[in-house]
């Protein structure tokens, strides 16, 4: 960097609520790794490592948060700083397959090299923005593939990002892609240099965009809950089982991929909709029976699940956004999903496909309720009464979790270009998403098991599993892995037949 950050603005209390983490290396990063399809002939003789490089700048040129670094990310009133330059070759790594893979070993590949990308701290995050492209692909023309595959990973600070935002991030790289090779003029040997901005290019705070309001009951019950009679206050067999207590180390992120082929994405969405639900409460329903099916009743009792909630339906039209649904940032909630023993004793008992289904549509409808609250009373809400985030952190080692899995569904992306989805013949002649997998970092003080939900449209939805070494055991989570592919491959539970 030529000269010292710029200060923006202060970090929101959401932004906050990550950078915090990342300090103290309890969440380090979220990632989405789309595989990119195109013809050989479109690259027309250029490097895969130049076309991207030029895709990317003009990337960081359209969105302003890939221009911010974070300063004093140690305390609890960081900012936002804007950088002058950026050098694209620590931002933008390309790796070059040395061998001819099969998709089954590119895939054992990638996921090892999410693991290490997803255990490292961003370093010199006060002058650097924390965030990174890595593209792997096999440069040699193969027999079993007329196309370069790519599988392109955006890896980012929570604070910075949310799970949306990187799906609007590889949306974004898609239209670039598509577009005719132009190489800004303020890249040069690299480094981009970042033209003079102003300062509210960069999007507000969710706290600004969107207008919470927080009742003196729901804030006296919040903070009795939190301080005078405290979740941990209860009896160890009224908590949920959520694996190992707290603790930061040894920090070592696992992750498990399931697949959902289209074939059976088709029948499986179907099946949902024939059900008066949806994806994201059946996943909730499934985890929750492996896991039952999977631990004895006197080790776990009941189950603790949450969702992270889009907030940019609640965007304020007072805000000069063009589409809320595109906005670049962190703006999200959570609701949480209470399943006690009577619950899962039925579901231990007898994991028929209509109690299946029936959950998923009352987990459904409980989720409706939830987001129909929003934004009054709010959680998120709270979080700016936090004056001394290392010390809120730092008090939840080696206490137990809240809870025991997440599911978090970023929904599909549109994998071909922009309007001409159903040209076949212009389509094949241009660059695709064909996969999308999203991932999240072991999260110390969070959840013990995540499981991170894409797609792509017409395609392939992915579920990645996510957890922290030794707080879950890892044959569990492969059980878990594998109930989900064997029930998901036949479209979701079948009435009149249990659960195999």
């Amino acid at each position: 960097m030529t000269s010292i950050p710029q200060p923006i603005r202060p970090l929101g209390p959401c932004e906050v609520y990550s950078s915090s983490r990342h300090a103290l290396g309890f969440y380090r990063c979220l990632a989405n790794t789309c595989r990119y399809a195109v013809p050989w002939s479109v690259l027309q003789g250029k490097s895969v490592p130049d076309v991207l490089e030029a895709a990317v700048a003009n990337l960081v040129l359209r969105l302003p948060r890939l221009s911010v670094a974070i300063t004093g990310d140690e305390t609890s009133r960081p900012y936002f700083a804007s950088v002058s330059s950026l050098d694209l070759s620590y931002h933008l790594e390309c790796v070059e397959l040395r061998a001819e893979l099969d998709f089954h070993a590119r895939d054992s590949h990638l996921l090892h090299m999410l693991e290490a990308q997803h255990n490292r701290l961003w370093p010199d995050v006060g002058f650097r923005p924390p965030w990174k492209v890595l593209a792997v692909y096999d440069p040699r023309p193969s027999q079993l593939e007329d196309r370069l595959i790519l599988d392109i990973v955006l890896a980012i600070h929570h604070s910075l990002a949310d799970g949306r935002s990187t799906a609007i991030f590889q949306a974004s790289l898609l239209d670039e892609l598509n577009k005719p090779l132009v190489r800004p003029s303020c890249l040069e040997d690299h480094v981009l240099r970042m033209p003079s901005r102003p300062h509210g290019q960069i999007s507000p705070p969710q706290e600004e965009l969107v207008k919470f309001t927080t009742s003196w009951s729901f804030l006296a019950g919040t903070l009795w809950n939190e301080f005078v009679s405290g979740w941990l206050c209860k009896p160890a067999t009224d908590l949920p089982w959520a694996g190992a207590p707290i603790r930061p180390d040894p920090y070592q992120t696992r992750l498990r991929l399931v697949t959902i082929p289209a074939k059976a994405v088709s029948l499986l969405l179907a099946n949902c909709r024939a059900n008066g639900t949806t994806l994201t409460p059946l996943l909730h329903v499934l985890i929750l029976t492996s896991l039952a099916r999977r631990l004895t009743a006197e080790a776990a009792t009941s189950f603790q699940s949450c969702t992270p909630v889009d907030l940019r339906p609640f965007i304020q039209s007072g805000f000069h956004v063009a589409d809320p649904a595109e906005v670049f940032g962190v703006l999200v909630t959570s609701a949480s999903h209470s399943f006690n023993s009577p619950r899962v004793s039925g579901l231990r008992e007898q994991a028929s496909g209509e109690k299946i289904w029936s959950l998923a549509q009352t987990l459904r409808q409980e989720l409706k309720d939830r987001v129909e609250t929003i934004p009054q009373d709010d959680m998120v809400s709270m979080l700016r009464w936090i004056a001394n985030w290392r010390g809120f952190w730092l008090n939840k080692v080696n206490k137990p979790r809240e809870h025991t899995f997440e599911v978090s569904n970023i929904g599909s992306l549109h994998g071909s270009p922009e309007n001409t989805a159903n040209a076949d013949r212009e389509t094949g002649s241009k660059w695709q998403i064909v996969r999308s997998v999203m991932s999240q970092c072991a999260i110390v003080a969070g959840p013990a098991l995540c499981a991170s939900v894409s797609g792509v449209v017409g395609g392939p939805i992915s579920i990645t599993l996510s957890w922290q070494e030794g707080i879950i055991e890892s044959e569990l989570v492969e059980g878990v892995a594998h109930d989900l592919q064997l029930w998901m491959n036949q479209g979701g539970p079948v009435h009149g037949q249990r659960l195999p």
